[in-house]
């Protein structure tokens, strides 16, 4: 296609003036917008020609631009035919069936109308008299409609598209009453691939969908679940000053500070890694009466006496400070009912700084009142070592420090046990995390 050519000496006709006009439209839509919108054909712009329900007889198409293409168009004539409708259109079905069910089609294609008339000097081809008329002067893109009723049927088709029309929505036409609302219409429309629905070549992507026209929409949503649940060869964090704030109640935050990985929930900071348990063979020494029962080694602790027993537990190297010391520790009682209750002084002795027999900085906890159900039952006890932090007095525990455990009975709140408390030795376990 080229510009319209006028030469000397020659005829100019009022054809080749009309001409121009579509010369125009043809190089800007076939080639230019064509390409723009990834060569999308028969299609629309976002929310243009959207078919909505009005009432049980009636719908209604949105105005907007779409385009349709028409090969049977000669040149100059663009076969890319702009939809344009200026306003919205109500279009009327025809009355239900009586008995069946059908579905209609709305179609729309490109037309030209008549634009603007205005009056002009006009000369007789015959008679050449001259006299004043009212000519179109313009013509403008307007889209036809078309509905195009179903056959009434137990199990109803979509009728055919008409020759040379895009179908833009189907419609459930109902026995009797007709459209049933916005769920009986059914938007059939392709979009343009702009914006969102812009196409883009995935099929080199490992995470989302390999495609060679992957809407920009759709890799957005994948990308979008891929970031909240999906899966990572290995993820870097960058080194944080200071602990983020905490996020909502049920999300967990990891991060790194300091060089250590941390993870917050909406209460507590927990480092990452160490947890390991340790004292299956703790020695505990102390002044508590030891026996052989049920053949294994015990330390009975009598009501109201003020026995004690002692155990030195070295913290790990893999201890990463920050984190919560506890200890579990198995007891029973040969009685059936009443309470027991034993407590721990935890000491922190810290490497290479504090003497073995230093008491300032120390840790108190107990096991709550334990009241017996059934005789010689065994109840796993949970003491704190240190706060949550993973403190004693305010000082971090680190690795290589010493923790000395020193467990005593005391009294419960409620009816107080009279028999001897069992603390079985070899159930110790000190937890690091």
């Amino acid at each position: 296609m080229g510009r319209r050519q006028f030469n000397d000496g020659m005829e100019v006709v009022f054809e080749d003036f009309n001409k121009m006009g579509s010369t125009v439209e043809k190089e800007l839509y076939d080639r230019v917008i064509f390409e723009l919108v990834q060569r999308g054909q028969n299609s629309f712009f976002s929310d243009g020609f959207l078919t909505s329900y009005s009432s049980p007889t009636q719908v209604s198409v949105a105005s907007g631009v779409g385009f349709q293409t028409d090969n049977t168009q000669v040149d100059p004539e663009p076969t890319k035919r702009l939809l344009f409708r200026s306003s919205a259109s109500n279009l009327n079905l025809s009355a239900p069936d009586s008995v069946n069910n059908r579905i209609d089609i709305v179609c729309v294609k490109s037309a030209r109308v008549a634009g603007s008339t205005e009056s002009r000097k006009y000369k007789a081809p015959i008679t050449f008299t001259i006299s004043n008329q009212n000519l179109v002067v313009s013509n403008d893109w307007e889209a036809e409609f078309i509905v195009t009723p179903g056959v009434p049927s137990g199990s109803p088709a979509i009728p055919a598209t008409p020759a040379g029309y895009i179908k833009i929505a189907e419609l459930l036409v109902s026995a009797v009453t007709g459209l049933s609302g916005a769920g009986a219409v059914t938007d059939t429309r392709v979009l343009m691939p702009v914006g969102g629905t812009a196409l883009i070549n995935s099929l080199s992507a490992v995470r989302i969908t390999a495609n060679a026209a992957l809407a920009i929409q759709s890799a957005i949503l994948e990308l979008d679940v891929l970031a909240k649940h999906g899966e990572l060869d290995y993820n870097d964090f960058a080194d944080l000053v200071t602990d983020p704030a905490a996020p909502a109640a049920g999300i967990l935050r990891a991060y790194n500070k300091g060089g250590v990985m941390f993870v917050r929930d909406n209460t507590t900071i927990t480092p990452f890694g160490s947890g390991g348990g340790g004292g299956g063979g703790a020695d505990w020494k102390g002044d508590a009466l030891e026996d052989i029962e049920y053949s294994q080694k015990v330390k009975e602790f009598a009501q109201g006496d003020t026995q004690k027993e002692t155990l030195y537990a070295k913290v790990p190297q893999g201890y990463v400070a920050g984190r919560q010391i506890k200890m579990y520790l198995n007891h029973y009682s040969p009685s059936s009912s009443n309470q027991f209750k034993m407590q721990a002084v935890t000491t922190l002795i810290r490497k290479n700084l504090d003497a073995i027999t230093s008491v300032a900085n120390q840790n108190t906890s107990n096991s709550g009142d334990i009241t017996n159900t059934v005789a010689n039952q065994s109840r796993e006890l949970l003491l704190t070592l240190t706060d949550t932090l993973g403190k004693i007095n305010s000082f971090s525990v680190s690795y290589g420090d010493l923790l000395k455990i020193e467990l005593t009975r005391i009294v419960p709140s409620g009816a107080e046990d009279t028999a001897d408390i069992r603390m079985v030795p070899t159930t110790t376990e000190v937890k690091f995390g």
